[in-house]
This record gives structure tokens, sequence and C-alpha cells, in this order.
């Protein structure tokens, strides 16, 4: 499966080089599973940017690819108060809470949510700490 995470981020939010680090780790971790072929990839936007542009949070499911598009917005007073470790923390528990949140939307045939869920909890031990 594809699982990419990139960023659309104030730079005072501090996240690019967390959302730099995680990005290759995640697909080089997601690369090798097979959860079926109800959903092939998933794209994770995050989203810091000053509360003042009011952006709305954005989810698509492109039923020709198979894959999901979705942004998890992040409080970006939050991120610049927090040292690189805790905002990496924050950004893989929102992870693992958004992203089979969404999915669950989604009626998706020939997909192993269970282990995909499996899959991303022990990937959230090994990025989040």
């Amino acid at each position: 499966m594809h699982f990419r995470i990139t960023g659309d981020v104030a730079s005072e939010s501090g996240l690019a080089p967390i959302i730099t680090e995680m990005s290759g780790a995640t697909r080089q971790y997601f690369l090798s599973k097979d959860y079926g072929i109800g959903l092939l990839g998933i794209v994770v936007v995050l989203m810091c940017q000053d509360q003042d542009l009011k952006l709305k949070r954005r989810v698509r499911f492109a039923r020709n690819d198979k894959k999901l598009y979705l942004d998890i917005m992040l409080d970006l007073d939050q991120m610049k108060r927090s040292d690189p470790k805790l905002r990496k923390r924050i950004v893989a528990e929102r992870l693992i809470d958004e992203v089979p949140q969404v999915l669950g939307k989604y009626s998706l045939s020939d997909f192993n949510m269970v282990r995909f869920m499996a899959d991303l909890n022990d990937w959230s031990m090994t990025i989040g700490n």
C-alpha cells in the first residue's frame, strides 16, 4: 500500500523536518503491506496554518484510483509551543486516530481494515517515539 504524508504548514510550526522524517519512514513501512485491492493508497496532508485563514478540512476518496486523500488539521499555536518530540507524538496520535475514523465512513470491499489498524498501531510505536 502507498501511504504518503505531506503538509501545508506555516514555517514557525516546526513541522517541516517532522514531515520529512515521517514521510519516508511511513512510505517504506507500508510499501510492502497488502490489505486487498479495495484501497491502494492513502495521502495525508498535515495542515497547520494560521486559524484566521479559516481553512476547511478536505477528505476525498478517489474511486478510480482507490486512494484516500485527507487533511489532518493541527493547531499552529500548540505546535509552536511544543518541542520536536512532542510535535512528532501529536502527529502520530492524530494519524492513528483520524485515518481509521475516515476509512470507517467508506464501504471498502476487499480491504482488510483489521490488519491495517494493527499495522498502523505498530507503525505509531516506532515513528511516534
